[in-house]
């Protein structure tokens, strides 16, 4: 299978999947009750819940840039914002996780680190993030009512969230230098020609993960997701009293880990289905009717969806980057730097990780 025709693929799954979802939110929902709950929004609510997001995304930003000046100590802060939104409102608007890939291969330069570097500092903001959710949805499921959700449902969800805690704690051993030495392909790939590429690669790559080793910093990154998350978690229990949810106070929570899950599903652009029926089914667990559990969804994933997408996109169109442009950002010679030299720059980048 072509490379064209497996994107092509994986987009039509997901479209399929945000149509299933999209129906499933909207089966049991009277519409009319619906749009009375729309009518009854106050919005004088949501501009406390921008400034819960604005916080949350701030302290994401602020998380980046510790993880990427521990690689590059005299990096500014205000070189990672544009980066971030930018990679964010691709990610809402295009399919494939593409901002994700544009915040690896687009911005070496404003960011001075090589590709595999940045992509490691995106494992690491992967593993806390998924960690804190993990967490949160562990939590909601401990107070649920009786019968909310399948027994199955719970155990598995049970399981994921010991799975994560797991990973952020399996992350120091795994970039650990006697783990690696003892990796079975290191001699497979000594005698072949592509072993500098793999070695310059994964020398970036491993002095970003090294920032797990040093546990004051990794104790710094947990503490700034967790406030991070907190801040979104405001968001969802703001906007479930602007909406009247009149669900029990963790409902809001649940929904947060329940809905920012769900994107990791295939789905369209934006998360659009996937978000928004497990985000529903979070808050109706916890005594919301579906029609306001619906309402509140929408309105939600329009809240976090609008704000990022303004911030991210001007800032990416005002500097002019192209596609055709993540290619060549990376300067000739860098491409051409000797594996011994880069194995020496992850040296020095762990030596100032494990400050």
């Amino acid at each position: 299978m072509s490379s064209a025709t497996a994107r092509w693929l994986k987009l039509l799954i997901g479209l399929a999947a945000t149509a299933g979802f999209v129906w499933l939110l909207a089966r049991g929902v009277d519409l009319d009750a619906l749009g009375r709950v729309f009518a009854a929004l106050s919005f004088a609510m949501i501009p406390v819940a921008l400034a819960f997001l604005a916080a949350g995304y701030t302290l994401r930003i602020v998380r980046w840039w510790w993880m990427l000046r521990a690689l590059e100590p005299t990096l500014p802060l205000g070189a990672c914002a544009g980066p971030f939104l930018a990679g964010m409102a691709v990610n809402n608007v295009a399919p494939f996780r593409a901002g994700d890939a544009l915040r690896v291969l687009g911005f070496r330069h404003e960011l001075r680190a090589p590709a595999a570097a940045v992509a490691g500092t995106l494992v690491v903001e992967r593993v806390l993030d998924v960690a804190v959710l993990t967490g949160v949805l562990f939590l909601g499921l401990l107070g649920l009512p009786d019968g909310a959700f399948p027994r199955g449902f719970i155990v598995t969800a049970a399981w994921l969230a010991g799975a994560g805690i797991v990973a952020i704690l399996a992350l120091p051993l795994l970039v650990s230098g006697r783990f690696r030495k003892r990796l079975p392909g290191r001699r497979f790939l000594a005698g072949r020609r592509w072993a500098q590429a793999v070695a310059r690669h994964g020398a970036h790559l491993a002095g970003a993960l090294r920032l797990a080793r040093a546990p004051r910093r990794m104790l710094a990154l947990l503490g700034l997701s967790v406030a991070a998350w907190a801040c979104e978690g405001a968001v969802f229990a703001i906007m479930a009293a602007a909406i009247g949810a009149g669900a029990e106070p963790m409902g809001p929570w649940f929904s947060l880990a329940a809905g920012t899950l769900a994107t990791a599903l295939p789905s369209a652009p934006g998360y659009v289905g996937t978000f928004d029926w497990f985000a529903a089914q979070g808050l109706e667990a916890y005594g919301a009717s579906p029609e306001r559990a619906a309402a509140f969804a929408l309105t939600v994933h329009a809240v976090l969806w609008a704000p990022l997408t303004a911030a991210g996109l001007p800032w990416l169109l005002a500097r002019g980057i192209r596609p055709r442009r993540v290619r060549g950002s990376v300067p000739l010679g860098a491409r051409r730097t000797s594996a011994a030299t880069t194995i020496r720059m992850g040296a020095v980048g762990e030596a100032r990780c494990k400050r």
